[in-house]
């Protein structure tokens, strides 16, 4: 009996002792796991203050120059430079936020901006105005890490180097009229030079068909400046062409006689840049110098593709046919064949009469 109680009583102290242990089991475990979060939370801490909102963690210096073309006439010192920033809006357009910030020039055409808070979801662009025309870099993003950001504006000269302009394109859109025959010419020419090219000393020159009326420019604002002058055939133009390519567009109208027209234009380079273009089905068009090279959809229109053939010349001939006509044409055609026919019948009777008095004197 003894020796049972003695085992009972063991059991109960062992009971107790394994459930102790279990519970400091337990506390150590929570402990543990609170601290291991706690470590964890603690470094994460700074990543997650940055991925919540970076442009608040730093600015960013935005620097550069004005860099002037040798033929530049102006100096670099004291020009005022625009930080300017672009956002989309709602309607997912760039829109411009205002400028950013604004100093000047030094003498060497320096300029700094300090403390500019950094904003990876926009764009930003430096511009300056000279002699009421502004030049600006182009648009550059902020980057995560990036402390400087080195951005130039180059301010180029004026040159009259017209030698150096290119053209690179010519494009004859050929259109029918009641009784003429529209021309649309769009010249594309090309400046290499990393200044502008005034052609205002020295002409820019483009000769023209023969009998052209109703001449015309066609232009957007920015050709506004443009000058022309057109006589016996030649069309000499003054602009200042900036770097790049710029684009002129004139038009004039070519009479027709009897749905007919030949059209004889020369260019001051070979036709291996020179396109034609006509509304399908609506002119007929034959010439040596080119090839039918297929269509092409203007404004919801189709019109038909000429390019020209390889060649060293630098003229072109068009025969064209199915030019609508005028009633009038055909009127002083009939007035004409009339007076023809008045008169051979008047001719036929002086003729007669001149005859019989003739023979009357001989008879007398």
């Amino acid at each position: 009996m003894k020796h049972y109680l003695y085992k009972e009583n063991i059991l109960k102290y062992l009971e107790i002792f394994f459930c102790f242990a279990l519970s400091m089991l337990k506390q150590a475990l929570k402990r543990t796991y609170q601290l291991g979060l706690l470590t964890f939370s603690t470094a994460l801490l700074p990543f997650t203050a940055f991925s919540e909102d970076p442009p608040r963690l730093k600015n960013i210096t935005v620097k550069g120059q004005v860099r002037l073309s040798p033929a530049a006439k102006i100096t670099p010192k004291g020009l005022d430079v625009v930080l300017l920033k672009f956002v989309l809006n709602p309607e997912g357009e760039v829109t411009p936020i205002g400028p950013q910030g604004r100093v000047k020039t030094n003498s060497l055409g320096n300029y700094k901006f300090v403390k500019v808070p950094t904003d990876f979801r926009a764009g930003f662009q430096l511009g300056t105005r000279v002699e009421g025309e502004l030049y600006s870099s182009k648009i550059f993003f902020m980057k995560a890490g990036e402390k400087f950001i080195e951005k130039n504006i180059f301010i180029p000269g004026i040159s009259s180097s017209v030698e150096k302009l290119e053209t690179s394109k010519v494009s004859l859109v050929i259109e029918p009229g009641l009784g003429t025959v529209t021309v649309t010419e769009v010249l594309l020419f090309n400046n290499s030079t990393p200044d502008k090219i005034d052609t205002s000393t020295k002409l820019l020159v483009q000769k023209l068909p023969a009998g052209i009326e109703n001449f015309r420019l066609i232009g957007n604002k920015s050709l506004k400046s443009i000058k022309h002058q057109l006589k016996d055939q030649l069309l000499k133009i003054a602009y200042i062409f900036p770097t790049g390519s710029t684009q002129i567009i004139y038009q004039y109208v070519l009479p027709e006689w009897f749905g007919r027209l030949q059209i004889n234009r020369e260019f001051e380079h070979s036709l291996e840049i020179v396109e034609v273009f006509t509304p399908i089905d609506r002119l007929q068009i034959k010439s040596s110098e080119l090839f039918f090279s297929g269509k092409q959809t203007f404004n919801e229109t189709t019109f038909l593709s000429w390019k020209s053939k390889i060649s060293d010349s630098n003229r072109l001939n068009l025969n064209i046919k199915n030019v609508p006509t005028t009633s009038l044409q055909y009127a002083v055609v009939s007035v004409i064949i009339m007076i023809l026919l008045f008169g051979s019948v008047a001719l036929f009777y002086w003729q007669r009469l001149t005859k019989e008095n003739n023979s009357k004197m001989i008879n007398s």
